[in-house]
């Protein structure tokens, strides 16, 4: 791992919003579903929409901090965007993108497998409540946007 010295700004924001969105989903998962299981415990409508109105109002907030931050480390100097920046970016976005299909497309497997065999659908993700669905969509969105950043910060290292 290089010294933040020698990184360049964008390499900087994606470690920043890297670890931001790693820790929120973490304390997400662990509010969520104690013990690291898949199967989320079973929550009232009420705790949900509390649950996720505070998952919304911290992750808007960290985005704003960060956002402003590198903006005016930005305005404090000239710090430009290169082709390499762009390209590793680039490539991060499709790494996401792709891991946000595999995910959509397994919850969406599963989904049908558990309405089409019903009780009898044994399965490590059984998506049977609202809840359960939620949270399976809520998750393959934080992991896509953790390869995404996660993806270009491994790119950064190897070019």
């Amino acid at each position: 791992m290089s010294i933040i010295a020698d990184m360049s700004e964008p390499e900087r924001q994606s470690w920043v919003t890297f670890l931001a969105d790693g820790l929120v989903f973490i304390w997400f998962w662990k509010a969520v579903a104690p013990g690291w299981s898949l199967l989320p415990d079973a929550f009232s409508p009420e705790e949900t929409a509390g649950l996720f109105l505070k998952l919304v109002i911290i992750t808007i907030v960290y985005h704003v901090a960060i956002s402003l931050a590198f903006a005016l480390r930005r305005g404090k100097g000239n710090v430009e965007r290169d082709e390499r920046d762009l390209d590793i970016q680039s490539y991060g976005t499709r790494v996401g993108y792709l891991a946000l299909h595999f995910g959509l497309g397994a919850l969406i497997v599963s989904a049908l497998l558990s309405y089409i065999i019903g009780d009898d659908y044994l399965s490590p993700i059984a998506l049977t409540t609202p809840f359960q669905f939620i949270f399976a969509m809520t998750f393959i969105s934080y992991v896509a946007d953790l390869s995404r950043h996660g993806a270009a910060l491994l790119r950064y290292r190897t070019t």
